[in-house]
């Protein structure tokens, strides 16, 4: 098979991507999108549209030429608008990391991590109210938005304070509350990215799984959604362990939605430089891969920097390192809801990608690289003769056995390895589906069957004994380097429940597990990428009465709802032409992008 890049390798180095050069701005036309709880995606109106012409040297009776070139031009404008592209302004967090809402920027003072962190739309400061809800998902200014004092980093866990945010000043305001006041940061919120959507192209190419779409919602019919479809026509929907099963067999992603849903675990090259010193809340940060002892032969690990290196005087000295669980790190309530109060369902997730730069002096080197859960636990091995090899835990054996190549999808041959070179490795087991990259290139991809039923099987297992922590190893034989060492996991999908509007709970969610949900003709399943914050099919309450010719479920959207697919972030959140003054008008290039 022809060599394929490694899309999840190449991924940026923070949610805030790098910084392009600075360009004219031009104002955008936006359509007004919507939803009116907490947790959700929605997209209000960005007003205006300049249209630019250019204006020669004429005489006077051009005037009425000019005139009718622009209106002619405002004409074809919204025309397109109208038919072939309209543009939205996205104001929340249920689709981050994949697009954000509204978000203040944050930098980690100790190890520099850069990311965004969600902003509450729905609770804003109004002069003369004090604090009030606010429904239509819009930001009504700057410093509307308040922040917790401190802001969590996903990467080394440090506890940054709000008033040394990047965006200054930091407004503090004063409440008053029944036993006095209290004390609210109000740090710089920048808007949402804005999308770009192609109306009608489903008119002629089918909506397919994983697409982002803008979709009128079906409880009122009155606002618009955007959310990723998951279930199509004719599908059987159940979300079990985090993953989307469809029609009893799990749902896998394309390479490229894998890259784009992808969160932070820990980025080695992002080393905190107060490792080792007690914080002010008490703490002490060490590096969460430690090694294991392998006998008598083992050598000697440094992991107290950017660079892990290993040391034996034995050519085939063999080293382990470990991933340990320690705080927040691999649970699916961090990275960009960290301003928000810390979700019911905190989840292990065990669908994880490692990568690393691994350089050996040794001519007998080898590398190992394990990831899973107990029923999902697999390891790709690579000697020095460009051998590949892949092996499945078996529990109730307590070690791993080989994987026959007859089973694999493909796997291609690698040329021996040379002592000194520095070569790229990368593994992921996301979705049950183990992938194996070398210097970029995929060579090696299993995917075996795994069912619903197989899920909740395991998820009864894990309710009754409790949460079995997914096992994270490099295995190393000979002196050796480990570069940009890191490691992601993947979304996971929680399971929830219904209530109405007075608060009332009425019963498990929509498609959660043991509640499949069959999905018939012109029917769609639309799920938020952020699912703990998101207001999706899962949780939606009633019925659009105008729809009760169709005779739907509750948390499905009709197909004459659909209003087309997002294709592209065209002004992601810029940058402010002075400091601490007025909206961002510079665009950040570096961030546009295709949606994913």
């Amino acid at each position: 098979m022809p060599s394929e890049d490694n899309p999840l390798l190449n991924r940026p180095q923070s949610t805030s991507g790098n910084t392009g050069g600075p360009v004219a701005p031009v104002p955008p036309i936006a359509a007004n999108v919507g939803e009116t709880s907490a947790s959700r995606t929605t997209l209000p109106t960005t007003p205006g549209a300049n249209i630019h012409h250019q204006q020669g040297t004429t005489n006077s009776g051009s005037a009425r030429d000019i005139l009718e070139a622009v209106i002619l031009a405002l004409i074809l404008a919204f025309t397109f608008r109208t038919f072939m592209v309209e543009a939205y302004v996205i104001p929340t967090g249920s689709m981050a990391p994949t697009l954000n809402g509204a978000h203040f920027r944050v930098i980690c003072p100790q190890c520099g991590w850069v990311f965004d962190a969600n902003a509450n739309v729905d609770q804003q400061w109004v002069r003369h109210y004090g604090m009030a809800n606010i429904s239509n998902g819009e930001l009504t200014n700057p410093y509307a938005i308040n922040s917790p004092p401190y802001i969590t980093c996903p990467n080394c866990h440090f506890p940054i304070p709000v008033t040394s945010l990047p965006d200054q000043p930091v407004i503090r305001r004063r409440l008053q509350v029944q036993n006095g006041f209290e004390n609210l940061y109000f740090p710089y919120a920048r808007n949402g990215d804005r999308i770009l959507v192609m109306k009608y192209l489903y008119w002629f190419d089918p909506p397919k799984r994983w697409d982002i779409v803008v979709f009128k919602e079906p409880l009122n019919g009155q606002q618009n959604y955007i959310k990723r479809l998951v279930g199509l026509p004719h599908n059987t929907v159940e979300i079990v362990g985090g993953n989307v099963y469809i029609n009893g067999v799990i749902a896998h992603k394309p390479p490229t939605v894998e890259k784009a849903m992808l969160q932070l675990v820990y980025d080695n090259d992002f080393y905190p430089r107060d490792a080792g010193k007690t914080r002010r809340n008490g703490r002490v940060w060490t590096n969460p891969w430690i090694a294991v002892r392998q006998g008598p032969y083992s050598g000697h690990w440094n992991t107290g920097g950017p660079v892990i290196r290993f040391a034996t005087a034995n050519p085939a000295g063999r080293g382990q390192l470990s991933f340990q669980q320690r705080g927040h790190y691999l649970l699916n309530g961090e990275g960009y809801d960290a301003t928000f109060p810390r979700h019911q369902e905190n989840h292990l997730v065990g669908d994880l990608y490692i990568s690393a730069v691994w350089q050996s002096t040794s001519p007998s080197s080898a590398i190992s690289l394990v990831l899973g859960t107990r029923s999902n636990r697999y390891k790709v091995s690579l000697q020095h003769d460009g051998e590949i090899g892949l092996y499945r835990w078996i529990s109730a054996q307590k070690s791993f056995v080989p994987v026959s190549p007859a089973r694999l999808d493909f796997m291609k041959k690698i040329t021996p390895l040379h002592p000194g070179i520095p070569y790229s490795v990368s593994m992921s087991n996301l979705d049950h589906q183990v992938r194996f990259w070398f210097n970029h290139h995929l060579v090696l991809q299993y995917t075996p069957r795994w069912t619903v039923r197989q899920a909740l099987k395991f998820r009864d297992y894990q309710i009754e004994y409790g949460r079995e922590i997914p096992r994270i190893f490099v295995n190393v034989t000979g002196v050796c380097t480990l570069r940009h060492l890191n490691l992601m996991r993947d979304i996971y999908y929680t399971q929830t429940h219904v209530e109405n509007s007075q608060g009332s709970d009425l019963g498990p969610g929509t498609a959660t597990a043991g509640h499949p949900l069959k999905l018939h003709a012109g029917e769609y399943f639309m799920l938020g990428d952020n699912s703990a914050y998101s207001a999706d099919g899962r949780v939606w309450d009633r019925v659009d009465p105008a729809l009760a010719d169709l005779h739907l479920h509750i948390g499905v959207v009709p197909q004459r709802y659909i209003l087309g697919k997002a294709f592209m972030v065209y002004w992601p959140t810029g940058f402010r032409l002075f400091d601490g003054h007025g909206w961002p008008l510079i665009p950040n290039v570096g961030k546009m992008r295709l949606t994913r």
